[in-house]
């Protein structure tokens, strides 16, 4: 699903940066003229490869795009959820596009007039074009799938992926619930393979273009897509809604009647809780490495309205000796987050907030934390968006 949503914004970003270079007259009336509803409801479909002539829906994804408040709301919907006897997935082959978007407009609530299909074998182009680009790999990533002529095997560190590499990284799965709208990494992606697009020059610029327009099928005017991009490039956010949905005794997907308009309602007003919007975990690192002292951590962060995902009170063996928090990389909206955290728990306490992609004496602590914390037995799960590490004076 994450794999195909960075087709869809990096097309809209080399398509905005092409308009920019070029500034054709014609691109730009069309951009005024052409009418955008405000939110613009995007379907967006990534098609596996043709087996024995069909060609169904692999990913089935929702986009709603609120220019005024510069937010994207998502939702997959699962490819094998029963509508009708069959798996949805199979409408787009036997209906057509335009009946199966009706079908998704049934489903979500909202009416949808564009849409976005992309075949998994752009990326791979994209990352060849593009690449090399620098990824920090965060946690142990190791699949292997013969069937599919895929192996999967990084280390946490830097890397310097192209196309290969890159799709490999892509297409490893995350196992934990609700990670479909944890979009932090993707967004890093998008954004350097965006930079990497604004440094090649108009010819190179129109010829990726076309490259993208052959790989993919859309109903966007250039105009429009520009225009989009324009009204969001700057602090977006993406957020999702999880589809509706119970497995019954016969081991098929069918939806969950009981809170199917609550989702439907959830594209107008959707609103999440800071709490539940960010992945944090504690290590205690102090002297005092008790169950007791962990359970009175646990307590203290509870009675501020705070749930870390864990807290790790026997602590870690890293070289840090002061209290500090650990962000991987710049993020305005969890940096204060974090001041609003340490603030209401420990307002009394200093703590250094390190982005540790900045700093190249953090980096190999964190990776030693990372590697302390995957150990058995560990519960981590990832994306992981920042560590509190408690190791000085706490006054609490």
């Amino acid at each position: 699903m994450k794999n195909v949503l960075y087709v869809f914004v990096i097309f809209i970003g080399v398509a905005a940066a092409l308009f920019v270079s070029t500034i054709w007259i014609e691109m730009f009336l069309r951009m005024f003229f052409i009418p955008t509803e405000d939110p613009v409801n995007i379907l967006v479909l990534g098609l596996d490869k043709d087996i024995g002539g069909t060609r169904r829906t692999d990913v089935i994804l929702v986009a709603s795009v609120d220019l005024e408040k510069k937010k994207m709301i998502i939702s997959s919907i699962p490819r094998d959820l029963m509508i009708d006897g069959k798996k949805i997935n199979s409408y787009y082959q036997s209906e057509g596009l335009e009946k199966f978007k009706k079908r998704i407009e049934q489903l979500t609530g909202i009416t949808i007039k564009r849409y976005f299909i992309v075949d998994y074998d752009i990326f791979k182009f994209l990352g060849d074009e593009l690449g090399p680009i620098e990824i920090f790999v965060d946690r142990p990533m190791h699949y292997k799938d013969v069937a599919q002529n895929l192996e999967i095997d990084f280390t946490p560190g830097y890397y310097k992926m192209k196309g290969k590499e890159l799709l490999a990284y892509l297409r490893f799965r995350k196992t934990a619930e609700g990670d479909i709208g944890r979009l932090d990494k993707q967004r890093v992606i998008i954004e350097k393979l965006a930079q990497k697009a604004l440094q090649k020059n108009v010819f190179a610029l129109t010829e990726l273009y076309r490259e993208i327009k052959k790989r993919t099928e859309f109903n966007m005017e250039i105009g429009e897509v520009v225009y989009i991009f324009s009204k969001v490039k700057n602090n977006f956010q993406i957020e999702s809604v999880p589809f509706p949905f119970y497995i019954a005794e016969d081991g098929n997907l069918y939806i969950d009647e009981s809170k199917i308009e609550e989702y439907r309602a959830s594209f107008a007003t959707r609103q999440k809780r800071l709490e539940e919007r960010y992945r944090y975990y504690v290590v205690n690192n102090t002297k005092n490495r008790t169950a007791g002292f962990g359970e009175k951590i646990g307590n203290l962060f509870s009675s501020k309205g705070y749930k870390p995902n864990n807290i790790f009170y026997e602590g870690v063996d890293v070289d840090i000796k002061k209290n500090a928090v650990l962000i991987l990389r710049k993020n305005e909206g969890l940096k204060k987050f974090v001041d609003k955290l340490l603030t209401d728990v420990f307002s009394e306490t200093e703590f250094e907030v390190v982005y540790v992609e900045d700093r190249l004496d953090y980096i190999s602590k964190y990776l030693a934390i990372i590697s302390e914390l995957t150990k058995t037995g560990k519960k981590v799960v990832f994306p992981i968006d920042f560590i509190i590490i408690l190791a000085g004076d706490l006054k609490i």
